[in-house]
């Protein structure tokens, strides 16, 4: 009987499991298309290339639609066991809930592991495809690509830049376009009015029709038959520009293996611990600079001496670090301790270096010193030119100081944040098996209390619970993308706030508490109301004693 149960509910759940999941993968795949529907459209595309985009599209979709199927299919399926009162016959003949829950829990487990491996190594195949795919759509049309007030160079020799786009008419407004044809500096600047760019029919050459415009030419020879400087002002103008290189050719995937959408955790481990690595030695070398350069600009600073040692130390290390070939990483590792015994050595010979500069200040007596001039003494001898000349060269230098400061400060931010996204990749692999469990140990106690299948409510209730997990696992994301928090707590927070819901409903629905049902809602609303009134009849009883 009960290998006939689990066939029974293991055909219950198949259904709508599958019916969910490519409803989920469709609706999220609608959402993709209108992200990108304007560098798809007017490019005249083959219908495989569409197609292959879509397919790549809808793979690397499965971590937000397997996690929602699974929560919609339980509910659904429980669901539909307690409204026909299935379930009901089910615990009549003895067989609790965790053994009615235990072969789709099964499934569920070998659901997560396939989650683990597509999230592993399918996802990051099919990212690395559309990647390049989404690259080659977008530079095979460049007129198409021309946003406002951005300098657009994917076309060849020339830079254009526009104000507005009429996406009715096609017309551009506030034409800025450089020629760099000649090979020469921007020698040719177009300014015009308005303009429009068309492709002819065999999409080898863009035609730019430019209105009521001026053309300034700079002549680097300087003979007597050109002129330095020539400006011609036109009310039409024409520019044939050739597309050879931009027909749909696909590009080349290697560009796009350094991004951590298309690596896998193994892949992720040596890049953060690469780019952890880089970040170090350029906090290091902006220490070493503002020290050196800046603090210490005319004088001789102890640590120095550590800055050069460990110079040296980096470019003998830098053999080791890993190098991808072919998608693949090898490498050649070296003991951590043989690294720490250098820097251990090197530090220790500062160390003996400023014990060796406080002894020598400890043995000199007082009587030998010799009071140093003040700055201010300095500055209140020179006359009143020299001391604007030295408030104009400090504020400058202060100034150039500042910049140095602000510029390496947001390069140190943008470095965390690539970090940051690394590890978030490699925390995102996992998260998604975990999510699976949780959202089922959900939904299968939720349809089971709820008693309602079909696609009402469970629909409703399933999109409620999977907004909240996105929107907090979003949310945590970001907060520690932008390092507020560590990359474990923003990409393991949304999993943590809803596993004890799971444990919660799991536990209700085992002790088979009406926990949906109105009449038991409504009776503890009535027991507090009563509550109260019985409260403030006897505080109206005990004033009456009083008076």
């Amino acid at each position: 009987m009960l290998k006939k149960l689990d066939i029974f509910l293991l055909k219950s759940y198949a259904g709508p499991f599958i019916a969910t999941f490519f409803i989920s993968v469709f609706v999220l795949l609608m959402q993709f298309l209108w992200k990108w529907i304007d560098d798809l459209v007017g490019k005249g595309l083959d219908f495989m290339v569409i197609a292959e985009l879509m397919y790549y599209a809808s793979v690397s979709l499965i971590p937000m639609a397997l996690p929602l199927a699974i929560l919609l299919a339980s509910i659904m399926t429980y669901g539909n066991l307690g409204e026909k009162f299935e379930l009901t016959a089910i615990k009549a003949a003895g067989i609790s809930l965790q053994r009615v829950m235990r072969p789709l829990t099964i499934l569920t487990v070998i659901i997560s592991l396939g989650a683990f491996v597509i999230a592993n190594d399918v996802i990051p195949y099919a990212n690395l495809k559309m990647s390049a795919l989404i690259w080659s759509i977008r530079n095979q049309r460049p007129e198409l690509n021309i946003k406002p007030y951005i300098f657009n160079n994917d076309i060849e020799n020339f830079s254009i830049r526009i104000s507005r786009k009429d996406e009715k008419t096609g017309m551009m407004y506030d034409f800025v376009v450089y020629d760099h044809r000649d090979a020469k500096a921007n020698n040719v600047c177009i300014l015009a009015d308005s303009g429009s760019m068309k492709v002819t029919d065999n999409g080898r050459y863009m035609i730019v029709m430019l209105y009521s415009g001026v053309q300034y030419t700079e002549e680097n020879e300087r003979t007597k038959s050109n002129y330095p400087f020539r400006k011609d002002e036109f009310d039409e103008q024409s520019l044939v520009i050739n597309l050879a290189g931009f027909d749909f050719n696909k590009a080349d995937e290697s560009g796009f293996k350094n991004r951590y959408q298309v690596m896998n955790v193994k892949e992720l481990e040596v890049s953060t611990d690469s780019l952890q690595r880089d970040f170090q030695y350029f906090a290091e070398d902006i220490h070493e600079t503002m020290t050196t350069s800046h603090y210490f600009k005319h004088g001789k600073h102890p640590e120095r001496a550590y800055a050069e040692s460990l110079r040296a130390s980096r470019a003998h290390k830098s053999q080791y670090n890993s190098k991808r070939v072919n998608g693949s990483a090898s490498y050649t590792l070296v003991p951590d301790s043989a690294y720490r015994v250098e820097d251990s050595m090197i530090r220790l010979q500062i160390a003996h270096f400023k014990d060796s500069i406080y002894n020598t200040a400890y043995n000199v007596s007082v009587s030998d010193m010799k009071p140093a001039a003040s700055l201010d003494s300095i500055f209140d001898s020179m006359n009143k030119a020299d001391r604007q000349k030295v408030l104009a060269r400090t504020k400058e230098y202060a100034t150039q100081v500042n910049t140095v400061v602000v510029t390496q400060s947001e390069d140190l931010a943008s470095r965390q944040k690539t970090i940051a996204r690394y590890r978030n990749a490699w925390h995102q692999k996992f998260t998604l098996s975990v999510a699976c469990m949780i959202f089922f140990f959900i939904g299968a106690p939720l349809g089971a209390i709820i008693r309602k299948g079909g696609f009402g409510l469970p629909i409703v209730v399933s999109v409620v619970v999977f907004l909240i997990y996105y929107l907090i696992s979003t949310a945590g994301m970001k907060m520690s993308r932008d390092g507020l928090w560590e990359p474990w707590q923003g990409m393991w927070i949304s999993t943590i706030v809803i596993l004890p819901l799971g444990v919660f409903l799991t536990y209700k629905a085992t002790v088979d508490a009406q926990l949906f049902n109105k009449e038991a809602w409504t009776k503890a609303f009535d027991a507090v109301v009563n509550f109260f009134r019985r409260g403030k009849k006897k505080e109206e009883g005990g004033e009456r004693t009083e008076e």
